[in-house]
């Protein structure tokens, strides 16, 4: 049996469907269908996900795991260990994991005949209310992001993007095919029709995770959170969300509040970039707007923990050092050593133009030594004792070589990459070398310049 903890015991709102995981890419119910939990925990297709991992068999939709697990990487389906019948919940590479919060383990709440769950084996749920956003990230698309959809309004692809089948210039990345116009658009009154229905028959839910677009740019977050504080569980509950924490007029005090009723709060800031980058793959985003509501919350909030991610792509690597240099410095002064800042990041697998692996065919010399110096960073930063952010910024760093080492991919996808570069620098009216400092770009090719 493929154990997995969200495919037993998990539901996940994503562009106008409900699977079971953000990775899971099967559409499994369309939200027209419906959206109350109790209606799409046992649902069908539900069971026959949880049929086939039971016979060790991958479903189609389960491929980015089972592409991981095949190169002897971690996949998402190990984000949670089983132990002894229990679900344990492994941190960012660390030995410290954090178990089910119920009188009944998982795994006693499968039928392993009907492929059904107990209604108690709710552990998680991700909810998305729509694509509102105020960025538009180079490694997003028009599902997530309402900034891409703006960019691509009156863009009309030339035969070169249609060519090269650049997926998210095309429309395409992230749907099922030409037919699929799926999004996910709730409104107030149904998050609270769902967090409803999750208070009055789930009375064993741990985690429950928000995704966006930009949370913190969508009004139905803030009554989402106030009413799911009321859920039976809350006090054993922990709540994560990612954000880019540079929305216009955050009222960092307010979500500081609203936070407090749960056992934790984890709030994923989605960096991505240094410094120097930040403007340019984060288009829309200013780094000291960052830099200080970052600041501002952690000076009134001392019970949530923030993670500064790095969700890594082919642009991440070819400037790897600035952006762990720079997420090392937003380390608050004034923050206390019991409420540290975590580190997290993430591997962008599709599209696979813009993967991070790509950069070993042309440059594995050159990368190796930026991973060498990055290494080196870490080892000599000061972190005036805060040795867990210095810790888990090596683990990442890690993880992220691991991929780049061991993942092996058509080098037509470097081409690829080479001409969504030139195309999106077009859309988006910006120069790739302005921003880059080792790379440049001439006559359309990529060259190392120091």
């Amino acid at each position: 049996m493929l154990k997995c903890f969200y495919a037993l015991g998990g539901i996940n709102y994503k562009n106008g469907v409900i699977s079971v995981c953000p990775r899971q890419s099967d559409q499994l119910v369309y939200a027209h269908e419906t959206i109350k939990p109790s209606e799409l925990f046992n649902h069908k297709n539900f069971k026959l996900i949880r049929k086939m991992l039971y016979h060790d068999k991958w479903p189609s939709g389960c491929d980015t795991c089972e592409d991981m697990e095949r190169d002897n990487l971690n996949s998402m389906r190990k984000d949670y260990i089983p132990v002894d019948g229990w679900f344990y919940k492994s941190h960012g590479g660390t030995t410290n994991m954090t178990p089910e919060s119920s009188d009944i383990p998982l795994l006693q709440c499968y039928d392993e005949k009907t492929h059904q769950t107990d209604f108690k084996g709710l552990r998680h749920l991700e909810l998305r209310f729509s694509t509102a956003c105020n960025f538009s990230c180079l490694h997003c698309s028009k599902v997530y992001s309402s900034g891409w959809i703006t960019k691509l309004k009156d863009y009309d692809p030339d035969e070169e993007v249609i060519q090269y089948d650049l997926r998210q210039l095309l429309g395409t990345e992230h749907r099922h095919g030409p037919n699929d116009k799926n999004e996910m658009r709730i409104t107030t009154k149904q998050a609270l029709m769902i967090v409803e229905d999750l208070n009055e028959n789930f009375p064993n839910l741990q985690y429950v995770d928000f995704s966006g677009g930009e949370l913190l740019y969508q009004k139905q977050f803030f009554p989402t959170l106030a009413k799911l504080s009321e859920h039976p569980n809350a006090r054993n509950m922990n709540i994560s969300f990612h954000s880019n924490f540079n929305a216009p007029n955050i009222d960092v005090i307010k979500l500081s509040d609203l936070l407090e009723p749960f056992n934790s709060s984890s709030i994923v800031i989605s960096i991505d970039a240094g410094r120097k980058i930040y403007p340019y793959f984060r288009h829309g985003g200013n780094w000291e707007t960052l830099r200080n509501n970052i600041y501002k919350f952690k000076e009134h909030n001392k019970h949530t923990f923030l993670s500064a991610s790095i969700t890594t792509s082919i642009y991440q690597m070819l400037d790897i050092y600035d952006i762990f240099d720079s997420i090392l410095d937003l380390y608050p002064p004034t923050t206390k050593p019991n409420s540290e800042i975590q580190f997290d990041a993430s591997i962008v697998q599709t599209p696979k133009y813009i993967n991070p692996s790509l950069i070993m065919y042309d440059f594995p010399e050159e990368t190796e030594k930026d991973i060498r110096k990055t290494y080196e960073l870490i080892e000599k930063k000061d972190m005036s004792g805060h040795e867990l952010y210095d810790r888990q910024s090596k683990n990442w760093l890690d993880y992220i070589v691991n991929y780049v080492k061991q993942t092996k991919l058509s080098y037509s996808h470097f081409n690829r990459f080479l001409i969504y570069r030139k195309k999106s620098d077009e859309i988006w009216g910006q120069n790739f070398n302005e921003y880059f400092d080792n790379y440049q770009i001439e006559d359309d090719e990529l060259i190392r310049v120091k």
